[in-house]
């Protein structure tokens, strides 16, 4: 029933672009690149190509097939005392069988939760289902655990969930372990997106929501699984990208509507030139519109006007800049005043002299002081007159380093105040005022360094306060006078500067509506061909499903986005076409119709999990539903583990009678203590020996007639007996399955190869199975294979009920 995989989509959004000859360049470049990053997408926007290898695989998943070995549970739900239910470890039906309380359900919850950690089950209950989790009578330890098999590893996979006593559901510890060792959580190896696309778990509960639950869930859920979020994704970051620009070039429109209504209302000619420029629809002419911005004010005689213009434009060096000016000045003079002038010539002389003597010791030797005619110059004067000069020039550069910084340091004070520019007019504002008496205290400096910066420290302050008073005053009085224009003047330069950008904005703009154009058209005919055979797919399961049913349910469709996206099933009911099937099904055919649904989700192809687990599939379903359910099952069991689990007897019966697959039936139980039993219920080698023991006893039919038959069915229980054998010896090895089926495949075309495939794991060893029985079973065990090879002979002919007790001895041997 699978289909085969698809292609993965970038590469299928690949071949279509470059098939597309219509298409630009750099659309193709922001399709691609959206498909991959926001990153992506920003460098492609900005002219740097994608990075992406459209031919290099994008899965995140393992490319290996992964089979369930076993789920264990202790101390969880109704189950106390460690239990394991053991999963066949090839293709197969398991039936697990128990009334209502018997803890089977705790087994499909804890292979759920184990590798999940929640269940769906609990995810819509109220608190009260979350606290009874723990068993009661076997409260600790307390812990569930899956064991799954990778096709061609020797070494299990292991995922444990343990809970210490006290924990909370949501505090497990988890342990993980697989042949590369031990791991944090399932995402190391590549297994949580393919949990959340391919979930392998379904409860009765789910099976409504499938077909009734929001539709904008399924859609989603569909959608991943088809490969198609990735176009979800893709579009999402264009539109983001989009968004900056669009709303910029908006908001600039919307701009200019609101600054022409705003220059209108300025009685200023320069107003009106600017807002003759803006009005209109077209492009407008931005240096013109500059020109005007940057004409000086209108001329004016009115004094007071040009003096507030003046007071306007104060802008005094900030207190703090000038208060640490001060302290360097300060610093200066106190590092000058450590080098007084007059002994820093001093030591410059000494330091000559000093100089000049030595080289005369250099050049005469030893001898007088030619100075003073009584000292002597050696060695030794030698040596401290060096050591003298070099304590001399060191004294006399930091001496003058310090003048010299504390020269620059004055300049600057100078300078600083000498350049405040108290404006001169008429003004009788008090604030005017206060601004020139607050400069005339400050230029009576005093004459010492340190004198000045104090001065500076303790003045300059008022003056910057009396510049903002006189500032704001002179702000105010220009407001008063003011058309308008100066206000309506910055906006619209900030306007110029927006506008500047837009044309690049707009173009980024098209292309990015282009891209998005073409990626929704390419993903609608995606999406239609990659929908086609999943829905294929479910009609398939439903049909027969359905049984007697008058609903027929049409090809499945995704339709819509955002926030209108649904799934729709059409149906007809008695011919008539009724739209949607939602309205007219019963609860047994909702129930069905959600196994239609999850099923193809669940076996897509692409999926590494090759089990399933479906808890209480039956509820609701009537008989002929229930034997189609059974044949729905058998058939995906043929390629899959199908793991089931019901406390309706119905499905098992349904399976044993119409013979379908190789079903196994475990039956659970439940004593006191919450002590749980697992029982095998009857697998194909019992049912074989047991048909073939009830038409042995039987006296109403020939012996010469049921010798064959008989014979047939115990030849059947050999060789599902070996078959069981030959998986179980090469699983552990980590034979890749398909190797397992084409062996046994090969090997059933006789008994004795069958049987040598399982006793020596070699077909070719036909010939050494009889001697081998004989050696190791006797007389007992070489009779009911050369019966049941040959169909039977006349030893048998007179006790067929012997043949059947001789074939079962045999195949507890086989196994």
């Amino acid at each position: 029933m699978n289909e085969p995989p698809t292609a993965p989509l970038i590469e299928l959004i690949f071949d279509r672009l470059a098939a597309d000859d219509a298409v630009p360049t750099e659309t193709a470049e922001l399709v691609l690149a959206a498909l991959t990053s926001e990153d992506d997408l920003t460098a492609a926007l900005a002219g740097t190509p994608t990075r992406l290898d459209p031919r290099a695989s994008t899965g995140d998943g393992p490319a290996d097939r992964i089979w369930l070995k076993s789920v264990t549970v202790a101390g969880f739900r109704g189950v106390g005392p460690e239990r394991t239910v053991q999963i066949g470890p090839g293709p197969g039906f398991t039936l697990v069988v128990g009334r209502n309380g018997s803890g089977k359900s705790s087994f499909a919850e804890a292979a759920e939760l184990a590798l999940t950690g929640d269940s769906a089950r609990w995810a819509d209950k109220t608190s009260v289902w979350r606290t009874g989790w723990r068993n009661l009578h076997h409260p600790d330890p307390c812990w569930v655990g899956v064991e799954l098999r990778v096709d061609g590893v020797a070494t299990p996979t292991r995922v444990n969930r343990a809970w210490p006593a006290g924990a909370e559901l949501t505090d497990a510890e988890v342990t993980v372990t697989s042949a590369q060792g031990r791991h944090a959580s399932l995402s190391e190896l590549g297994l949580a997106r393919a949990l959340e696309l391919y979930r392998p778990f379904l409860t009765a509960a789910e099976l409504g929501k499938l077909a009734a639950g929001t539709q904008s869930q399924l859609f989603d859920a569909l959608f991943a699984i088809l490969g198609l979020d990735a176009l979800t994704d893709a579009d999402q970051r264009l539109l983001r990208a989009a968004r900056p620009h669009d709303t910029t070039i908006k908001e600039v429109r919307g701009q200019r509507t609101a600054l022409v209504g705003t220059l209108d209302g300025i009685a200023d000619d320069r107003a009106r030139r600017t807002a003759a420029l803006l009005r209109g629809r077209g492009a407008v002419d931005l240096a013109a519109v500059t020109a005007i911005l940057d004409e000086p004010d209108e001329a004016t005689n009115d004094q007071a006007v040009l003096l507030c213009r003046e007071l306007a434009a104060l802008a005094p060096p900030p207190v703090d800049e000038v208060t640490r000016l001060a302290g360097q000045l300060r610093d200066a003079a106190v590092e000058a005043q450590r080098y007084d002038g007059g002994r820093s010539r001093a030591a410059l002389r000494s330091a000559e002299l000093l100089r000049l003597a030595l080289e005369h010791h250099d050049d005469q030797g030893d001898g007088s002081c030619p100075v003073c005619a009584t000292g002597t110059l050696d060695g030794g004067w030698h040596a401290a007159a060096a050591q003298s000069l070099t304590e001399l020039r060191q004294r006399s550069v930091a001496a003058q380093t310090a003048t010299t910084r504390l020269t620059a340091l004055l300049r600057q004070t100078h300078h600083l105040i000498d350049d405040l520019a108290v404006p001169e007019g008429p003004g009788s504002e008090v604030s005017v005022g206060a601004l020139r008496d607050a400069v005339a205290v400050l230029r009576r400096v005093p004459g010492e360094p340190a004198d000045l910066a104090d001065h500076l420290a303790a003045r300059y302050p008022a003056v910057v306060a009396a510049a903002d008073a006189a500032r704001a005053y002179a702000e105010g009085f220009l407001r008063q006078r003011d058309t308008g224009w100066r206000a309506a003047a910055a906006d619209v330069r900030e306007w110029v500067a927006a506008t500047g950008g837009v044309p690049e904005r707009e173009a980024a703009l098209a292309r990015l509506k282009a891209a998005r154009a073409w990626l929704k058209d390419t993903g609608g005919k995606i999406r239609n061909e990659r929908v086609a055979p999943f829905a294929g797919h479910s009609q398939r399961i439903w049909a027969q499903l359905r049984q007697e049913s008058n609903v027929e349910l049409g090809s499945m469709t995704l339709e819509g986005a955002n926030t209108r996206r649904r799934v729709v099933f059409p149906v007809s009911v008695d011919g008539a076409d009724n739209g949607t099937a939602l309205g007219v099904m019963s609860q047994g055919e909702m129930q069905a119709l959600g196994l239609a649904t999850f099923l193809p989700r669940s076996c897509a192809p692409e999926s590494p999990f090759r089990f399933i687990v479906v808890d209480d599939p039956v509820q609701s379903m009537d008989p002929s539903k229930v034997e189609g359910l059974a044949r729905v099952l058998a058939e995906l069991a043929e390629e899959r583990q199908v793991v089931v689990f019901t406390h309706d007897t119905r499905l098992p019966d349904a399976v044993t009678r119409l013979g379908l697959g190789n079903a196994r039936i475990i039956e659970v139980h439940r004593a006191e203590k919450s002590v749980v039993t697992l029982r095998p219920g009857s697998d194909p080698v019992t049912r074989y020996l047991d048909d073939a023991s009830a038409l042995a006893h039987s006296k109403e039919i020939p012996a010469e007639v049921r010798g064959p038959v008989v014979a047939e069915l115990c030849r059947s229980a050999l060789e599902a007996a070996c078959h069981r054998v030959v998986w179980r010896n090469r699983v552990v090895r980590g034979v890749p399955h398909a190797d397992i089926e084409n062996v046994i495949e090969a090997a059933s075309r006789r008994l004795a190869t069958i049987v040598a495939l399982a006793l020596f794991d070699d077909a070719e060893k036909g010939g050494d199975v009889l001697g081998w029985l004989g050696r190791r079973h006797g007389r007992r065990a070489v009779n009911a294979y050369q019966a049941c090879r040959e169909g039977v002979h006349g030893a048998y002919l007179a006790d067929l009920p012997g043949l059947v007790a001789d074939a079962r001895f045999l195949a507890a041997a086989l196994s």
